[in-house]
């Protein structure tokens, strides 16, 4: 049995709350990017920003299939075709 269009949209707002928090908690940790001046030692990464890097990679490969069917059924579902 094929889910609904509902299922399918529950478990893309999921996805995409999975991700969201993810990387609102490397954001958390890791702070905002800035580039290594010349000279300057990467910083060390702790277990912690290992897990929240994990998290939030597992997260988006988790993500992607998910928002592409969902988009796609959407789109064919109220027939507004992607713009190129």
């Amino acid at each position: 049995m094929s889910e609904s269009f509902e299922e399918l949209e529950d478990r893309y707002r999921t996805a995409l709350n999975r991700m969201s928090t993810a990387y609102q908690v490397l954001r958390d940790l890791m702070g905002d990017p800035k580039p290594l001046a010349p000279g300057e030692e990467p910083p060390v990464l702790t277990k912690a920003h290992r897990d929240a890097q994990t998290e939030a990679m597992k997260a988006f490969q988790d993500y992607v299939p998910v928002r592409d069917l969902y988009w796609a059924t959407r789109w064919g579902r109220e027939g507004n075709p992607p713009k190129s």
